[in-house]
């Protein structure tokens, strides 16, 4: 009985061989196709997946310039005291801080574009050549203006669009 199982396993491998030696090539192209397959998903998921951070290496040092919600409440508080100003948000995201002020009916918006400026000298300028500031200005009222303006944390001033 031994006997009779030794040789259907020695019988059943030698088919395997010459089942891949009769089609070498076609072995060797599925092999190199496979191997072909593992390299193109690593890159790709190296590439497109990469890690978790969705940032990467762009909030590198953000550590030593961090913005705190003690100081966001700050900003708000003293742009809030301003009899001009009707509410104030400030926000950060990643190397942006987004800074949106809604002023009273009747403020023009050079006077309001003049409040946005003030609440910049309230970042220091380690923060304000690391961070990116986006101003969003507008009145509480309907038809009242919106306004936009951008810090590039290489430049000096805010550049507002045309409003």
């Amino acid at each position: 009985m031994k006997k009779k199982s030794k040789n259907n396993v020695e019988g059943v491998v030698k088919k395997k061989k010459n089942i891949i030696m009769r089609h070498k090539l076609l072995f060797l192209i599925c092999l190199l196709a496979f191997v072909v397959l593992i390299v193109l998903l690593y890159i790709f998921f190296t590439l497109f997946v990469g890690g978790s951070d969705p940032y990467g290496d762009r909030l590198k040092g953000i550590d030593k310039v961090k913005i705190t919600e003690k100081f966001k409440k700050e900003v708000v508080s003293s742009l809030k005291e301003k009899e001009e100003v009707v509410d104030a948000n400030v926000r950060v995201q990643g190397r942006i801080i987004y800074v949106h002020i809604i002023v009273k009916g009747d403020v023009a918006l050079d006077k309001a574009k003049g409040i946005a400026s003030e609440s910049l000298g309230k970042f220091d300028d380690d923060e304000k050549k690391f961070y990116d500031f986006g101003y969003f200005l507008s009145q509480d009222k309907d038809d009242g203006f919106i306004a936009a303006g951008t810090k590039n944390s290489n430049s000096d001033h805010i550049v507002w669009n045309k409003g």
